[in-house]
């Protein structure tokens, strides 16, 4: 991740653009309010709010365009979200749980269960969601038998 050659010029485009801009307008700016002073004067303090107004009034500019950018982009709704995460745990549990295992193993991956002797019971739930995501891991004599979950 980084900053490519095209960006850097456009940043160093406006800050010259912008740079030149507040020159001009400092300087207009300073010759009436500083009546007196040299024009040797007037240039020095233009450059000087120029160098430090360009970059501010730049990457102000292109923080506000950013946060905007940011505060209108889609979100996804809680139905969504919780949607897409059950699902994602689907897969990871169809991946770590295999038939076969051991109660011990199982236990290794998702913790201790409320338990009877051959079936763990997982709440697996998000905080607040609406609905429930309970995991029913059965075992039998040759260690896992199934998984589901229960509705």
């Amino acid at each position: 991740m980084g900053v490519d050659l095209p960006t850097i010029g456009l940043i160093v485009l406006l800050l010259l653009g912008f740079g030149r801009l507040i020159f001009w307008l400092t300087k207009k700016l300073l010759r009436k309010v500083l009546n007196d002073a040299s024009e040797g004067k007037v240039k020095l303090l233009s450059r000087v709010s120029a160098f430090i107004l360009s970059p501010i009034i730049v990457f102000g500019s292109f923080a506000l365009f950013i946060y905007i950018s940011i505060q209108t982009a889609p979100r996804e709704s809680d139905e969504e979200m919780e949607r897409n995460h059950y699902e994602m745990m689907e897969e990871d549990i169809r991946e770590d749980l295999k038939v076969g295992m051991s109660k011990t193993e199982v236990i290794g991956l998702f913790g201790e269960a409320d338990t009877t002797q051959s079936i763990l019971i997982y709440d697996l739930s998000l905080p607040e969601a609406k609905e429930k995501y309970m995991l029913e891991v059965t075992f039998d004599a040759k260690g896992l038998k199934d998984f589901k979950r229960q509705r």
